[in-house]
């Protein structure tokens, strides 16, 4: 499993990730799906970029690689930043100092495996935008198609600015996350008082 070998310091936080694991994988499933069910409708000639206004501006052969060349990058950039996610879990056993968070000298002091659950937020999120990024591909080979056989005139760039949005917007939320893992890890181990 993606979180395998994880501690999380709060159990809403184990849901969380097992969830956002699970719409990865769906929305993985979802985006393949979409583009081999539109690769028998996809004309000789199919938009593969678009204006602001969401009209298309660049064009491709119908090829197996100008096709399906996005979804093949949603799964490399996921196996890119999973593997990140991994790195960073090695990393801090093994390197801690390269770590970049808060209060870095309270995170040297904690033990290998409470170093560990301070970057299980880290983790959760790099899952979380992957997941984000994949949608946003889906939504793109979707609105690609629909473009392409004539059922849209135009690609809405809405979900782009909503997918930045729902990235941005969660960054505190994570970064918050781990500085609270970071003190009651802390805690736990006797580094810090722990809060009445």
């Amino acid at each position: 499993m993606l979180f395998r070998g994880i501690s999380f310091h709060a159990p809403w936080l184990r849901w969380i990730a097992v969830l956002v694991a699970v719409l990865l994988t769906l929305s993985q499933a979802l985006l393949w799906w979409r583009a081999v069910a539109w690769w028998p409708e996809i004309p000789q000639r199919f938009p593969i970029h678009f204006n602001l206004a969401g009209t298309p501006d660049g064009w491709a052969n119908k090829s197996i690689l100008g096709w399906f060349g996005l979804p093949a990058l949603s799964l490399a950039m996921a196996a890119f930043l999973l593997g990140i996610g991994w790195c960073i879990g090695w990393m801090t056993r093994t390197s801690p100092m390269l770590i970049n968070v808060p209060r870095k000298q309270l995170f040297l002091a904690l033990s290998p495996q409470g170093r560990l659950v301070i970057v299980a937020p880290v983790r959760v999120f790099l899952t979380w935008v992957t997941t984000l990024v994949t949608l946003l591909f889906l939504w793109i080979v979707e609105g690609s198609a629909r473009v392409a056989v004539g059922l849209d005139a135009t690609l809405s760039s809405w979900p782009v600015f909503v997918m930045i949005g729902l990235i941005l917007g969660t960054l505190p939320f994570f970064l918050l996350v781990t500085t609270l893992a970071l003190d009651a890890q802390a805690a736990r181990e006797g580094l810090l008082r722990a809060p009445d």
